[in-house]
């Protein structure tokens, strides 16, 4: 005990006597005056860093509670009645330990960032320095109508802003509004995506293409969608692997900070994200990669291996894939309520899933979770992500499932064919059987 009063007498003396150079500059280790323009100056001749608390951040949105955690902060976030208190605590300085959870940032993004140092900025936590691996979801599908969105509902997000839309008018196969465009495999917009666009016998052949593999011309098919009823239905022939990404890779791992194509010690690849001149997204963004889907999904936890076992649906509205302790929960919507019954045609009767964070869907009312109460209202929990079933555009060019499923191009191939992602009412699943690069399925960038 007399140690330790030593010690603090001797700090209170060090910072007195240094505090009489200039009111507002601290020197801790030394003798000398604290350099212009810091406020506290650590300078020792035995050197050393400064050693930060560790703490395990298991929401972006939240200052974590617990013993020893923040004390005289309860438990909340943002949004909560300590707001006055994660304001003061703006600029706190803290070194993640966590490294395993898929953080949900109040930007609705889906973000990996991993352990790191961080800073609270009233709202959430940052990290310093590149994250290790980040990856955003745009909030519409390429080619949905977003001026006529935010032009009909100015006041709701983007995921509220569509289940609305669904609401409100009745949809067909070609209405794009909402679900967007729909591309075949490799191709960039010229045209042939539009639900509305013309078709064409195919497949083409390597002289139909341009340097970049594309149809070059209206003639061999460019704004043209082009059918191809033979196996393996693709619209070109030879085939190519890497219109849209790096081709056939196996085992598909996260691992590395920048997503490097490298060998790893079994010989396998890393599956790196690439966006290459064909691809549709706008700049900034690009097709996601299968294993960027499967974030969203299902992850396991382990950095080096994708994914896990889907939950599949377990109560009537809920759907929830387990990311650890950070899950999502995904959550079918047909005529803007909570829904396990598949969806169907016409006024009021579309849908697709919502995605929560399952903290906010667990603290919903049960007139949310129960189909009761609209999901689309300002008071409603605040979706992530909503994914309206689009439906696809076969090898023949016809429209299905528009009203009975949602499927998503990845830009990972399995030959012949290349990985999707497609949800029903009572299933989401990451498949690349039946899937040929010849059909017509939604795209949603990531970045």
């Amino acid at each position: 005990m007399k140690t330790n009063q030593f010690i603090f007498a001797a700090f209170t003396a060090a910072f007195l006597s240094v505090a009489s150079f200039s009111a507002a500059q601290v020197t801790i280790g030394g003798s000398d005056a604290p350099k212009a323009g810091a406020i506290l100056d650590l300078n020792s001749s035995v050197k050393g860093g400064l050693q930060l608390s560790n703490v395990s951040i298991t929401d972006l949105g939240k200052i974590p509670v617990g013993t020893n955690l923040f004390p005289g902060i309860t438990a909340g976030g943002v949004g909560d009645a300590n707001d006055d208190v994660n304001a003061k605590l703006t600029g706190a300085i803290v070194y993640n330990t966590n490294t395993s959870q898929l953080y949900v940032s109040l930007q609705k993004s889906i973000d990996m960032w991993g352990k790191g140092i961080y800073v609270w900025d009233g709202n959430q936590w940052n990290k310093i320095g590149k994250p290790a691996y980040s990856i955003t979801f745009a909030p519409y599908n390429l080619g949905a109508d977003v001026a006529t969105l935010n032009a009909n509902y100015p006041g709701l997000s983007p995921a509220k802003q569509q289940m609305k839309y669904l609401v409100d008018y009745a949809t067909s196969s070609t209405d794009a509004t909402v679900f967007g465009d729909l591309y075949q495999w490799g191709r960039i917009a010229d045209g042939h995506e539009k639900r509305t666009s013309s078709t064409k016998a195919g497949p083409i052949g390597s002289t139909a293409v341009d340097v970049n593999g594309q149809p070059k011309d209206a003639a061999s098919g460019k704004g043209l969608f082009i059918k191809n009823a033979s196996s393996p239905h693709d619209w070109s022939n030879p085939q190519n692997t890497t219109r849209w990404g790096n081709g056939q890779l196996v085992n598909y791992n996260f691992g590395s900070a920048d997503g490097g194509a490298v060998p790893n010690g079994s010989g396998s690849f890393y599956q790196k994200p690439v966006k290459t001149i064909n691809d549709p997204c706008p700049d900034g963004w690009r097709i996601p990669t299968q294993d960027e889907w499967e974030r969203l999904v299902t992850y396991d936890g382990n950095p080096s291996v994708v994914g896990g076992d889907f939950s599949g649906i377990v109560a009537a509205g809920t759907s929830p894939f387990t990311t650890n302790s950070a899950p999502l929960t995904w959550v079918p919507v047909k005529g803007g309520k909570a829904s396990a019954s598949d969806w169907s045609s016409g006024k009021g009767t579309v849908g697709g899933h919502a995605i929560y964070k399952t903290s906010d869907w667990t603290d919903a009312a049960d007139g949310y979770k129960n189909g009761t109460l609209e999901l689309f209202t300002p008071a409603a929990p605040e979706p992530i992500l909503f994914l309206p079933v689009g439906g696809y555009r076969t090898d023949s060019g016809a429209h299905t499932d528009t009203f009975v499923r949602g499927h998503y191009w990845s830009s990972t191939v399995n030959a012949p064919n290349s990985w999707r992602l497609s949800c029903r009412a009572t299933s989401v699943s990451l498949t690349y059987d039946g899937c040929p690069r010849g059909y017509g399925l939604s795209v949603r960038c990531v970045k």
